[in-house]
């Protein structure tokens, strides 16, 4: 029907004040709701809330955030109270300027939602760090999204993530860790942990098999080069020339296939001649480092000689030409074809051509002897090759020579024997071992001596107190405080009764039972009985001398004998010394003089001490000071010198008042009397001169009577 003017006011007058109406339950229901917020009846203001939120997202859902994010009440919930103030966030931009203001009359501006929002997101990541899981900072992190500790959160995620696929310790956990999270900051130590865990892996148990699969099939592995090394390591772990060389062959593109190729340069050539290395080139005429070798073989021929300047040390050639700049806090001289040199108080290795072949890092090194070399850091001990290659580690107390098949180790005062790859062939169970002289080394086991041999094998069984050195065939033994001798094989050549057995001297041994004592050959056969008186001392003064003859006492009177046990000189005198051609030095009343061969006596008792007659010249002292004198025992060189000897047939080595030079033996000076130490090179080319702060050198043959 029509509607008349009348009604339609009517109508709009309901229709007004029904939104009016609408608009003041609006007001109230968020109004009472924070009221009741605010004396803490989270009851009422929750239900409040609740049934304005339709209507109200922002008053309502800023309501319930507040409600939700306090403990003090049973909603207390983290993830309602980050929903609602997110929810009152996200709509709060919708608003018009006139409704905005409607919300200011509560006091709920963006401000204030803004300060909820990050009241909430810190109260969540609270309780994600106290939770510190990774499915809880999972859940901050997509929960609290714009959260000012995001990042924070997922810092936190990441290294929780790594740590927990770090100690699972596979390949697989830190894989799924890289793929997970590529833009984490341990990304570069996830992926450097993958490298060693894909190498633990591929390489347990450590066999050449699993290496060579490795290498094969993880060719950007960081490990791939400790993978060449190890494979290296085991495949020559003999340290021979067949092992290296059949490493070249099977594995020609390994890094290491070069220490191979040195390795056995270095085993062939280890005396470094020139002959060696000849043989060398026409064996392995494929060496990739030929052209080296012309030098080398030009060095090995070369005489070096160590000179200092300025309290340093470097090498001249033979033409005294410095070839090894003096830079070396000290050397040593080269030992088949390497020098031991110090530098900054480490000590390295150098070839002739000054070039480092082991590092400086040793605090003691021995030379190379049979291509090997002991070395040392803090007092522990190890074997280097001359590639620098650590044979032995270095572990051990005590190394002996490596001159021989096995070397005797000591650790922790227990003895031992490793051979020459460092691989202990007898266990560290000895009290003492000896070096190996002649094929033969002494063992000491419960305070017992015995010998084994170069097989390994007792030659004589644990059995003796003592056991001499074992340079010879005569061994001397202990048992029960006496002596006797054994030869190579354990056979008695003596046996055990005396009380007394000397070292051979000259051929000769002195034996002493039953305080007599004699005579006895290297076999054993007796030269002169045991009639001779013992008496002490006898041991030292009694040996024979390279003249065939030895004191003899009488009376505390001395004379000679010869090998027969002949009395060559009666026992008149004090004391009898060196035999010359004519003469005998003998001393009465504390004085020396000479006698003829017949015990006349042909030179006065004047001098302090006498020496052998060369030339018709003997070195005699008076008065503490040396000279020369004839064979009539005149003085023909003063005696003004504190100490005088020959230094060859021509010249005489003199010192005055701590230093030394050369004179004629009519005393013209050769070389000034200035230096600390003279001494001819063991060639016999050259003098060295020797001063506090230098060495230096003089062509002998430059050298003459002036």
């Amino acid at each position: 029907m029509l509607l008349n003017r009348a009604n339609i006011l009517f109508l709009i007058v309901m229709l007004l004040s029904g939104w009016i109406n609408a608009q003041h339950i609006f007001k109230t229901k968020t109004q009472k709701g924070f009221e009741a917020l605010e004396i803490h009846n989270y009851f009422k203001a929750k239900q409040l809330f609740e049934k304005a939120i339709k209507k109200n997202k922002i008053a309502a859902g800023y309501g319930l955030s507040i409600i939700y994010a306090r403990n003090n009440n049973p909603f207390y919930n983290l993830d309602s109270a980050v929903f609602y103030i997110q929810l009152a966030d996200s709509n709060y931009v919708f608003l018009s300027p006139k409704k905005k203001e409607k919300l200011c009359e509560i006091n709920i501006d963006i401000l204030a939602i803004q300060h909820q929002l990050k009241h909430v997101d810190s109260l969540c990541f609270e309780k994600a760090i106290l939770q510190h899981s990774i499915d809880g900072y999972n859940h901050f992190i997509v929960t609290n999204k714009n959260a000012l500790q995001h990042n924070e959160a997922i810092k936190h995620r990441n290294a929780l993530s790594f740590q927990v696929a770090r100690d699972q310790q596979h390949s697989s956990a830190i894989t799924n860790f890289i793929t997970r999270y590529p833009d984490a900051n341990e990304i570069q130590w996830a992926e450097k942990l993958l490298d060693s865990l894909i190498y633990k892996e591929y390489t347990t148990p450590l066999s050449i098999q699993n290496l060579e699969k490795f290498l094969v099939e993880q060719p950007s592995n960081a490990f791939f080069s400790i993978a060449e090394e190890q494979l290296y390591e085991i495949a020559t772990q003999s340290k021979t020339e067949n092992a290296y060389f059949s490493f070249i062959q099977k594995y020609p593109n390994n890094t290491h296939s070069s220490r191979a190729w040195r390795n056995i340069y270095s085993i062939l050539t280890s005396d470094y001649n020139p002959e060696s290395i000849k043989k060398f080139i026409k064996k392995y005429p494929q060496y990739p480092y030929l052209h080296e070798l012309e030098k080398d073989f030009q060095l090995a021929k070369a005489v070096f000689y160590p000179f200092m300047k300025n309290n340093k040390w470097g090498f001249l050639d033979e033409h005294l030409k410095e070839v090894i700049p003096a830079t070396y806090q000290f050397i040593n001289p080269f030992y088949e074809g390497v020098a031991a040199v110090k530098m900054n108080n480490k000590i390295g290795f150098i070839d002739k051509s000054n070039k480092i072949t082991v590092p400086f890092k040793y605090d003691e090194a021995e030379n190379f002897i049979n291509g090997l070399a002991v070395v040392g850091i803090n007092e522990k001990f190890g074997i280097i090759n001359k590639v620098g290659e650590e044979i032995v580690p270095l572990i051990y107390d005590e190394i002996g020579t490596t001159k021989n098949q096995f070397i005797s180790v000591e650790l922790d005062e227990k003895y031992g024997f490793i051979d020459r790859s460092g691989k202990l062939v007898v266990g560290l169970e000895y009290e003492s071992v000896g070096y190996f002289n002649n094929g033969l080394a002494y063992v000491k086991k419960n305070n017992l001596y015995g010998i084994i041999d170069t097989n390994l094998y007792y030659v004589v069984k644990h059995q003796f107190d003592w056991i001499d050195n074992l340079d010879n065939d005569f061994i001397r033994v202990r048992k029960n405080e006496l002596y006797g001798v054994i030869n190579s094989k354990g056979e008695v050549v003596l046996p055990i009764v005396f009380q007394q057995i000397t070292e051979p001297e000259n051929g000769l041994v002195i034996i002493v039972k039953d305080n007599l004592y004699g005579y006895v050959n290297t076999k054993g056969d007796v030269l002169i009985p045991l009639t001779l008186p013992y008496t002490e001392g006898v041991l030292n003064w009694a040996l024979f001398n390279n003249q065939g003859y030895a004191r003899y006492a009488v009376d505390n009177k001395m004379g000679l004998i010869d090998t027969t046990g002949k009395k060559f000189l009666p026992a008149l005198f004090e004391d009898v010394g060196v035999v010359s051609k004519k003469l005998i030095a003998i001393k009465r009343n504390g004085k020396w003089g000479y006698c003829d061969y017949n015990a006349k006596l042909k030179i006065p008792y004047n001098f302090s001490s006498v020496s052998f007659f060369k030339n018709g010249l003997s070195i005699a002292s008076s008065n503490y000071k040396y000279g020369l004198i004839n064979e009539t025992g005149t003085f023909v060189l003063n005696p003004i010198f504190d100490n005088l000897q020959w230094f060859n047939d021509t010249f005489l080595l003199v010192e005055k008042e701590g230093l030394v030079g050369l004179i004629s033996i009519d005393n013209k000076e050769i070389v000034p009397i200035k230096f600390k130490k003279i001494q001819l090179t063991t060639d016999k080319k050259f003098i060295q001169l020797e001063n506090e702060n230098e060495l230096i050198y003089q062509p002998i043959d430059t050298i003459s009577n002036p």
